[in-house]
């Protein structure tokens, strides 16, 4: 493949494919069905050692195998990301494209790994059913539970997704050992959060050091903890959720300041054909 990953073709493709199932209702996102129904795709779980799923393509049906004892969440992307492959890469060697442990938000330079994961995202969590469950609520974990419910996924995948789709200027942020992995903002999202270790007094930090202790209810804590300024900031809060033995995943949204304008340092001021008063892009 030339060039960098096509992600309106894996948008397009999981859509397409919800579609021609007659998928209307979360609860109809039926994977192994839908696996048969459109690439006479089998699907088993077994022990493996070297990834978390994998596909084979025969010339009458194909075999998907998933690493058993994963949660139903991950299992079910893994799945969706192996029918990525099925749809959209269908003259690559499919063993050759999932040899290692990937996590699903890791984008990694190879661009079918990257198609593969927006096409499991969308067939999972479809825009059209998922993005007006975003709009109605206050951001918080509370929401993305539910709707990790509701959807059968798992929260990281969710969270993820609720970061792209809701109407909030929010970021998801992945910790270990009080040390941040990885940083996935909303589009609206203009600031930049600080990489490295996690502030000294973030409720994340306290959780990380004091589990039986600290709290996991949405709390304000000040901006220059996680964002790089606090200029145009009116409060910042945060909500974690520990994932795993080690891992934490941590939910930061701000409010702007209505009081002061402010794009960024090197940005122009957005059009107004394309941004709200506030900034926010506008949504059609």
């Amino acid at each position: 493949m030339i060039g960098g990953p096509d992600q309106n073709r894996a948008l397009r493709e999981a859509l397409a494919l919800l579609k021609r199932c007659g998928v209307e209702k979360p609860e109809e996102i039926d994977l192994e069905l839908i696996a048969w129904h459109a690439f006479k795709a089998l699907v088993q779980e077994r022990p493996l050692s070297h990834c978390n799923a994998r596909v084979v393509r025969g010339h009458l049906r194909s075999l998907i195998t998933v690493a058993s004892g994963t949660s139903r969440g991950r299992r079910r992307f893994n799945i969706a990301h192996e029918m990525g492959h099925l749809a959209l890469h269908p003259n690559m060697n499919q063993l050759a494209l999932c040899s290692v442990k990937e996590g699903f938000w890791q984008y990694r330079a190879r661009p079918e790994e990257a198609e593969a994961n927006f096409f499991a995202a969308e067939l999972l969590m479809p825009e059209p059913l998922f993005s007006p469950r975003c709009q109605a609520e206050k951001p918080g974990f509370d929401l993305i539970e539910n709707l990790a419910g509701e959807f059968a996924t798992s929260l990281t995948a969710t969270a993820l997704r609720y970061v792209e789709h809701g109407p909030w200027d929010c970021c998801a942020v992945w910790s270990q050992n009080g040390n941040i992995h990885w940083i996935s903002t909303s589009e609206s999202f203009r600031w930049k959060v600080r990489e490295g270790r996690l502030g000294p007094s973030t409720y994340a930090l306290d959780f990380t050091e004091n589990p039986g202790e600290a709290t996991l209810l949405q709390k304000e804590v000040a901006a220059p903890q996680w964002l790089e300024s606090d200029r145009g900031v009116a409060r910042v809060r945060e909500q974690s959720r520990p994932i795993g033995a080690e891992g934490l995943l941590t939910l930061l949204w701000v409010e702007a300041d209505p009081g002061e304008e402010w794009w960024g340092e090197e940005q122009d001021e957005p059009d107004p054909e394309h941004f709200t008063p506030d900034g926010r892009r506008k949504r059609w």
